[in-house]
């Protein structure tokens, strides 16, 4: 093995490639917000491993990809919690990345001598989001479906090119096949091989500039600007005055490293086993009654379309993220003063609080104003099971029974409901048929009012009770209905006397 190793060295010189990476002096002490950027890291290594696996299975074709999705989720061993680490992964790596880049905002450390590195920050950023809009069309279903034609629509208000965008991304004038097929080669191939080559200059980068120290290190007597012609070598001094500390990259930083590394992705797993990743009915294009949810990390800025004026919203639609995006890339250029912590940079505090607060502000009036979509089975549903869906809203069944992630808002004279969410893997439709006809024979002291003639017709009866065997909840698709029906004994006849 030493013989190996001197030849392997000669030829690649490990020694230098661990001095460089492993034996490196760091500034002192660094926080437990020094470690996002290796929490992202480890998340898109997940990702990668996981959506390799995934992708083994998945066709990317819309007769197809709903078919693998529940495959993989009913047939596949392990195929629904890996799937849940991919989802849940997708929703971190937002995160840890929007934290790291407010990290590096507050302490200014997207100045001297980190502005390129800054950028390359950016664009990962733009590169994630790009992630999850491709992402969550890939399981083709309602949710996808929909939330991708709205997403698509938007890109359409774009001023002058919006209408070769939206083609080039649909593939045509709507959506179907071309665009599954282009934005499953954009999630797999496209943006993956971008985020790659933009996180290895990102990393070669923090090992030739060494990780950022604390903010009072290169304040103190400190020029007033960084293109001040002394700066340059008072950074120099100040940064090496930081590493006095002799911590060391191996093993002192990357233990942290390691821990949160392992704690993000236990995280991943114990999310996946408890939440899953959901799959709604098929994408049907005929059903105009959906209503349009897209991930939460989009949430605000739909809200934020829903109450400028029709006459701003294509301009909002395009302007505010392309604002934020040149921004973001141009202030490490016209931000050249040599303070770094966010308390001495007032409009650089309040710009970050004003975005932070009105976005959650903005995410949190989406989730309450949200019109909840019903937990169906993992399939278009039938004319007559429609046709239930309908009548369940005109008789205003959910005022009493919760649905889903529909909540019923209790009132003194709101009778206790059962929970409807997963009422089709409970009991049968004639059960419910009978149940919703007359509920004193099946519990005298039900609460419930009887719907049968003249209130609702037999038909109608029948098509509700269709629709109600339909929920099954979010993972109705992997679990076999368990009927739990218990009929009334008929009543006895009269004995003559």
């Amino acid at each position: 093995m030493a013989t190996l190793a001197r030849w392997i060295d000669e030829r690649v010189d490990l020694v230098a490639i661990r001095r460089n990476l492993f034996d490196r002096e760091v500034p002192g002490d660094l926080t437990w917000w020094h470690t996002l950027g290796s929490a992202t890291l480890t998340v898109f290594a997940v990702q990668i491993v996981t959506g390799v696996a995934l992708a083994m299975y998945y066709a990317p074709s819309p007769d197809h990809a709903y078919d693998s999705i529940r495959y993989l989720e009913r047939s596949v061993v392990s195929g629904s919690l890996v799937r849940g680490i991919h989802h849940w992964g997708a929703s971190a790596m937002i995160i840890l990345v929007m934290a790291h880049v407010i990290r590096v905002f507050t302490m200014g450390a997207y100045k001297y001598p980190r502005e390129i590195n800054w950028v390359l920050g950016v664009v990962l950023l733009a590169v994630v989001f790009g992630f999850g809009f491709t992402g969550y069309l890939l399981p083709w279903d309602q949710k996808a479906y929909w939330a991708t034609q709205v997403g698509t629509n938007i890109a359409g208000t774009t001023p002058m090119v919006g209408g070769i965008i939206e083609k080039i991304l649909r593939g045509g004038n709507q959506l179907g096949a071309a665009t599954l097929a282009r934005f499953f080669a954009l999630h797999v191939l496209v943006l993956p091989l971008l985020l790659g080559g933009v996180v290895l200059l990102h990393l070669a980068l923090v090992i030739r500039q060494g990780i950022a120290p604390r903010t009072d290190i290169l304040e103190k007597e400190a020029p007033p600007r960084t293109d001040d012609p002394s700066y340059a070598d008072y950074y120099r001094k100040r940064y090496s005055s930081s590493k006095h500390a002799g911590v060391r990259f191996w093993p002192d930083i990357v233990a942290k490293d390691l821990v949160v590394g392992a704690i993000v992705v236990c995280m991943l797993v114990v999310l996946a086993k408890v939440a899953g990743s959901g799959l709604e009915a098929p994408a049907d294009p005929t059903d105009t009654s959906y209503t349009p949810r897209p991930e939460w990390y989009f949430l605000p800025f739909f809200q934020l379309l829903k109450v400028v004026p029709g006459s701003m919203e294509s301009a909002v639609a395009v302007g505010v993220p392309a604002a934020l995006f040149i921004v973001l890339l141009l202030l490490p250029f016209f931000d050249r003063r040599s303070t770094r912590a966010l308390l001495h940079r007032p409009v650089a505090a309040f710009a970050l609080v004003g975005i932070l607060g009105g976005s959650g502000f903005l995410l949190g009036q989406s989730m309450r104003e949200m019109t909840p979509n019903a937990p169906e089975v993992g399939r278009p549903l039938s004319s007559a099971e429609r046709s239930g869906r309908a009548l369940f809203k005109r008789q205003q069944c959910g005022s009493c029974h919760a649905v889903g992630d529909q909540k019923v808002e209790k009132k003194d004279d709101t009778p206790d409901a059962p929970d409807l969410t997963e009422v089709g893997l409970k009991h049968s439709p004639s059960w419910m048929h009978s149940f919703i006809e007359e509920p004193l024979r099946f519990h005298p002291d039900s609460k419930m009012p009887a719907f049968g003639p003249p209130t609702l017709s037999h038909q109608e009866i029948e098509e509700l009770s269709q629709y109600l065997s339909s929920l099954r909840g979010p993972h109705g698709l992997s679990r076999q209905p368990e009927y739990r029906d218990t009929f009334p004994e008929p009543a006895k006849p009269k004995e003559n006397p």
